[in-house]
């Protein structure tokens, strides 16, 4: 199971976008020819508004996602970029969305909830990553990696983990936010 972050809503944003510039820019068009320039002007600059956020989402479509994360039987691994995390079941403490700069220092009603996942290990390493960079839903995500530290039935349903070849084999299972449930 490899999630990664969806393009979807960001291609049909710059359809609707497009097709809003073309619309505008032919009815400014369609304004001057009928000797009205200053209502072409106007509608002609509602059409370079649409035009600037279809080129905003054009340059959000050319990144692609931040990184991967794949959930195997028996480890979490996380790729983003150069950087390949990876952390067995039995090695993980703790998941929280709470602020880790506050973990010592702080008493429980002064816990700051975040977007940032913290996953602590056995070691005393540990790693944050923004679920919703991979398409999932922080909270939904820490529950999963709970339960599959927790249940080892659960685990036993997903693919074994091989080699760094396996991550490029498999598909990516996109989607909008999603929740992941198993």
């Amino acid at each position: 199971m490899i999630f990664a972050r969806s393009n979807r809503t960001i291609w049909v944003l710059a359809v609707v976008a497009l097709g809003t510039a073309l619309l505008l820019l032919g009815g400014a068009l369609a304004l001057l020819l009928a000797g009205r320039p200053w209502d072409a002007l106007v509608v002609g600059l509602l059409g370079a508004v649409a035009g600037a956020a279809l080129a905003r989402l054009a340059l959000r479509l050319r990144r692609g996602p931040l990184g991967r994360l794949a959930l195997f039987r028996d480890r979490l691994v996380l790729l983003s970029g150069r950087l390949e995390l990876q952390a067995t079941w039995a090695e993980i403490l703790t998941a929280t969305l709470a602020d880790h700069t506050e973990w010592g220092a702080a008493s429980w009603p002064e816990l700051r909830m975040t977007e940032r996942l913290n996953v602590r290990l056995r070691s005393g390493r540990s790693f944050s990553f923004r679920p919703r960079h991979f398409g999932l839903d922080p909270a939904a995500c820490r529950d999963v990696i709970l339960r599959l530290r927790d249940d080892p039935d659960t685990r036993a349903r997903l693919p074994i983990f091989d080699s760094a070849l396996d991550l490029a084999a498999h598909p990516l299972h996109v989607g909008d936010l999603i929740r992941p449930q198993l």
